[in-house]
C-alpha cells in the first residue's frame, strides 16, 4: 500500500525539523543563532534570499506590525524577521534584508524566545504570498546554553513525489551546514506541537515529555528519535558507535560529525518512514531513550497529528 500517512484531500501536518546546539559561550550562540538566520537559509534554499528582498526601511526597534511590502524592481520575493521576546506579548516584524541585520543580530543578543524568518514570493497580484522558507532560533530561560535551529515546512512538501527531491536536498544541505560549524547534540524530524516536542515527548505525561526538562539530559538520554536525527558521541558509544550503528540496518546513512555525534537518516525519503521503519530505528535506541508513563491514544480528538512515527505501547 502507498503509504502519504496523514496527507489526504484535505489534511496534512506541520513538521519542524530541530537542532539543539550546546554552547556555554553566549557569544558563540548568539553568533549560530545570526548565521543559522542569514547562511542557514541561504544552505536550505539555495539562494540568496537576504539579498533578494527589499530595499524597505528598517525599525531601530522593529514594527508592531508585519510590515507593509511590495514588489520592487527586479524583486519578486518578500521576508520578514520576526522577534518574539521572552515574557512579552509585543512581537517586533522587520523587513528581512541586508539592513536588518543590526537590529536582528541586537534582538538575538538581548535573547527573544524565538527570532523566526519567513520569505515568499509575492502574488500576481502583488500581495504577500504563502511562505516557501521559514526558520526559527529558540531560546529558553531555563536553557541558557542552548539554542535550536528549526526549520519549518508542511509535511505536503516531503510526501509530494514532485517537490520532495529539492525540499529534502534542501533539509539536508542546512543541516550538515550547521552539525558542520557547530555543537549540536540533538536532533530531530517531528509533526508541530506547541512547546518543541518530540513525537516520543508527545505521548509521555508529566514532566516526562517536557522538552525544558530532557534537553540537558542529551548525554545519556535521547529525546525521541525519527527520519532524520543527531546523536551525541556519548549516546552513540552506549550504542557500539558508527560502525554497529551501520550494521543494525535502520539507518539508510550514517555520518560521523566534527563533533563526534552521528547524523542518521532511516530511510531514503520521508516518504519511507513508516511501519518496520519506525520500529527499526526504535529497535536500536530503545535502551537509551527517556521514558515515562505513555498516554492514551483511545481519545486521541480528530485533526491531530497521526501517531505512525513513534512505537506505543500495545
Amino acid at each position: 500500500m502507498d503509504m502519504l500517512h496523514s496527507i489526504n484531500a484535505n489534511i496534512s501536518h506541520g513538521l519542524v525539523i530541530e537542532l539543539t546546539v550546546f554552547d556555554a559561550d553566549q557569544a558563540q550562540l548568539s553568533e549560530c543563532a545570526v548565521q543559522w538566520l542569514t547562511e542557514g537559509v541561504r544552505e536550505l534554499t539555495g539562494s540568496d534570499v537576504l539579498g533578494a528582498v527589499g530595499p524597505y526601511r528598517i525599525s531601530s526597534k522593529g514594527f508592531a506590525r508585519f510590515p507593509a511590502m511590495s514588489p520592487r524592481s527586479g524583486s519578486n520575493r518578500w521576508g520578514c524577521v520576526t522577534a518574539a521576546p521572552q515574557d512579552s506579548f509585543e512581537v517586533r516584524y522587520n523587513p528581512y534584508t541586508q539592513d536588518v541585520l543590526p537590529w536582528l543580530r541586537q534582538v538575538v543578543d538581548d535573547r527573544a524566545e524565538s527570532v523566526s524568518v519567513t520569505s515568499g514570493v509575492f502574488t500576481q497580484d502583488g500581495e504577500i504570498g504563502n511562505p516557501d522558507v521559514s526558520v526559527s532560533a529558540v531560546f529558553d530561560e531555563e536553557l541558557p546554553e542552548y539554542v535550536k535551529l528549526v526549520v519549518h515546512l508542511d509535511e505536503r512538501e516531503l510526501l509530494d513525489p514532485e517537490s520532495a527531491p529539492a525540499v529534502q536536498d534542501g533539509l539536508l544541505r542546512s543541516v550538515r551546514w550547521a552539525c558542520d560549524r557547530y555543537d549540536v547534540v540533538f536532533g530531530h524530524v517531528s509533526y508541530r506541537h506547541a512547546v518543541g516536542e518530540t513525537e516520543l515527548e508527545r505521548f509521555l505525561r508529566g514532566y516526562d515529555g517536557d522538552p525544558t526538562t530532557n534537553t540537558p539530559r542529551w548525554r545519556s538520554h535521547l529525546r525521541g528519535y525519527s527520519w532524520l536525527m543527531v546523536i551525541p558521541a556519548e549516546i552513540a558509544d552506549v550504542l557500539g558507535g558508527a560502525d554497529a550503528l551501520r550494521s543494525s540496518g535502520a539507518f539508510h546513512s550514517v555520518a560521523v560529525l566534527p563533533n563526534g555525534a552521528v547524523l542518521l537518516q532511516a530511510t531514503p525519503s520521508f516518504r519511507e518512514y513508516h511501519g518496520a521503519a519506525v520500529a527499526n530505528v526504535h529497535r536500536v535506541v530503545r535502551d537509551v531513550l527517556i521514558s515515562g508513563e505513555f498516554r492514551s491514544t483511545a481519545s486521541m480528538p480528530p485533526g491531530l497529528p497521526p501517531t505512525h512515527m513513534v512505537v506505543l505501547p500495545d
